[in-house]
């Protein structure tokens, strides 16, 4: 290579060094001193011992000169000395020197002015100021001393060249321009074979906004790529990363960072065991021991993807996103941090303030605040216990609204004794406000059964308010309580500690007991009024039209008849399901036939029927899915409920 061709190139592409030599460099007027020099070297010029390698052995090769302009040589016994000026030109084996001036005793090199030093195609080191020996292969470069290879061109004051081992030192500050980059460090190794640098004490890496610090870095001038080997700090626009370990891509910006790596972003922290950052689509991996906050938000899993342009995260491995009130809990969570919005794949539980909700997954929309659960679902009530089950559920948050449908969802009502099971086709629940008052309102739609030890019951359609302990049932609703059954068009039953204390029937109403399912007590009217004491029968009210058919017993327990009355009211008080006390109200009429006289069709009276075919025996009985028939008939039908405020208990009369 041309040692002018050579500078005219790199100049053309280097406008200005970024670091001068302290003082000019005399390129004539040093033949003299360079002489007495070499006199009083004996062993000419020693190789500098390193931290990174020891002297390397000593080389046969001898340095010879190709071309000068000017050429002057001077013996002294057996001593020749070459003094070589203008385009001087040498070479020891397939390293090639260039400069304006030389002196060469002894396969001691000292050159000067526009030095350049060459080797292969793609090495070029450049200097003011020349020292080498040619026996140790190992020199120094002063001045502006730079070494050019690849894209990369590595800038210092001084530099040590290690020809044998094709390495470069120093230790006086440098600095590497990498396109658009600069790194600079007071001391670093330059592997010339690999192209690997060594950056050690006061690392900066500089770019377009852009800037990394640390004590010790290795860099790839072939690949462009740091690698952290130290405490590191990079910041890059509003992103600030810090980190021990990993690597990063100067030229895509792609980067991996591991051993304590944390991130900042206008508010948000990340950390993790291991972070991989992709800057074409600016996403980030946070791998192992993932924590993630904004605000009030927090992120903690095992595995994050972050995706900066959709500011959306997806959350895998026992991932866990907190926000305020709101907990969410699953393998796996995409979560729009912007919206609020995310799905769930995986088993996933999300607790709000006033409920819990758990499903095999889940979609919530928080613009609208509505969600969708499907698989295994479970909403529960955490003030009062409710617990809903289903195979689809849909939620909201403005309402505390539940509708549950699919398979058999199954409603559970917790009390200190027992606890109430509720199955139906569909169930819809939601806090409805009153007058500043709130309270929790659940309607239930089509083939609904409930089961509890105490009592049972059936109907096509119902509806509790939970302040009032009331559930009203519609459509030929059915209750069982041992040995009674209530029957009518609708029933108001109002519990206490959850057992039954009351009942109001509306239109074709009957209660009927029996001690042994053979006979039975009858009571009918056009509304009735039963109370329970511990879920026993001990008082009925018969209102319109009453009629009352009971089975009276002598001392020894044994019927004495059946005994019918009528009045437009009755009121009756029973014992152990036997009518202890009767009261006729307006203009009644009453008859007893004795039982050996008594007709089959005076044992019932008109409308009697005994369900126990409906009745729940057990909670499977509940889950059991009703015909298809049935379905498809209410197919048509609506699925909600209308209803007015609930009546008061009539009293005693």
């Amino acid at each position: 290579m041309d040692k002018q061709t050579g500078i005219s190139s790199l100049k053309s592409r280097i406008i200005s060094l970024p670091i001068r030599a302290a003082g000019q460099i005399m390129k004539y007027a040093f033949s003299i001193l360079v002489i007495a020099a070499l006199s009083f070297m004996p062993g000419g010029i020693s190789h500098a011992q390193t931290e990174t390698t020891d002297p390397p052995p000593s080389g046969q090769s001898k340095i010879k000169w190709l071309d000068a302009l000017d050429v002057k040589v001077i013996e002294e016994g057996n001593q020749r000395t070459h003094f070589l000026r203008h385009n001087v030109e040498l070479r020891q084996d397939s390293t090639f020197f260039f400069a304006d001036s030389s002196v060469l005793r002894q396969n001691l090199l000292y050159s000067a002015g526009d030095v350049i030093i060459v080797r292969g195609d793609s090495l070029n080191i450049f200097g003011d100021t020349l020292n080498y020996n040619g026996d140790l292969r190992y020199g120094y470069l002063t001045g502006e001393a730079f070494i050019e290879q690849g894209n990369s061109v590595l800038y210092s004051n001084f530099l040590e060249y290690d020809a044998a081992n094709n390495k470069a030192f120093y230790r006086r500050g440098a600095v590497l321009t990498d396109g658009e980059f600069q790194l600079t460090s007071r001391a670093g190794d330059y592997d010339l074979n690999t192209e690997r640098i060594l950056f050690r004490d006061s690392v900066h890496i500089l770019g377009d906004d852009f800037s990394l610090r640390t004590e010790s870095l290795e860099y790839d001038a072939k690949s462009s790529i740091a690698y952290f080997i130290a405490p590191t700090l990079i910041r890059q626009g509003d992103v600030t990363i810090y980190t021990e370990g990993g690597k990063y891509n100067l030229l895509t910006g792609d980067a991996v960072f591991f051993d304590n790596p944390q991130y900042k972003k206008n508010g948000e922290l990340a950390r993790a065991d291991t972070m991989i950052y992709n800057d074409r689509d600016e996403s980030l991996l946070l791998i192992d021991s993932v924590f993630y906050q904004k605000e009030s938000r927090t992120i903690t899993s095992e595995r994050l993807f972050y995706d900066n342009q959709k500011e959306e995260v997806i959350i895998t491995g026992n991932a866990v996103v907190k926000e305020e009130a709101r907990e969410i809990r699953s393998e796996e969570i995409i979560y729009d941090l912007q919206s609020g919005q995310f799905h769930t794949v995986g088993r996933s539980i999300v607790s709000e303030e006033n409920y819990e909700i758990e499903a095999d997954s889940m979609y919530y929309g928080e613009t609208d605040g509505h969600g969708y659960a499907r698989g295994r679902v479970i909403w529960r009530d955490k003030k009062s216990g409710m617990r809903v089950e289903s195979e689809e559920t849909v939620f909201s948050d403005s309402t505390g609204s539940v509708k549950a449908y699919g398979g058999r969802p199954l409603v559970s009502y917790p009390s200190d004794t027992d606890t109430m099971f509720l199955t139906a086709d569909t169930i819809y629940s939601r806090n409805f406000i009153t007058e500043g008052d709130t309270q929790r309102i659940t309607q239930a739609y089509y083939n609904v059964k409930i089961f509890r030890s105490d009592f049972q019951a059936v109907c096509d359609s119902l509806a509790h308010l939970e302040r009032d302990s009331l559930f009203r049932m519609m459509d030929n609703p059915i209750i069982w309580m041992d040995t009674t059954q209530l029957t009518g068009d609708t029933i108001d039953a109002y519990l206490a500690d959850g057992n039954i204390s009351s009942t109001f029937i509306r239109q074709n109403a009957m209660v009927v007991t029996s001690p042994d399912s053979v006979f039975f007590n009858q009571m009918k009217g056009r509304e009735i009024t039963a109370r329970f004491d511990d879920g026993n029968l001990s008082r009925v009210d018969l209102d319109g039209n009453a009629e009352a058919l009971y089975f009276p017993l002598d001392e020894s327990d044994a019927y004495i008849g059946v005994n019918k009355s009528e009045s437009s009211r009755i009121r009756l008080d029973l014992k152990d399901n036997a009518v202890t006390d009767i009261r006729f109200y307006g203009s009644p009429s009453s008859s007893l036939t004795p039982m050996h006289k008594a007709r089959e069709d005076q044992f019932k009276l008109e409308g009697f029927r005994w369900d126990v075919q409906r009745r729940p025996r057990s909670l499977q009985d509940l889950l059991e899915i009703p015909g298809q028939e049935s379905i498809l008939y209410r197919s048509g039908q609506q699925n909600f409920i209308e209803f007015s405020a609930p009546e008061p208990v009539p009293g005693s009369r």
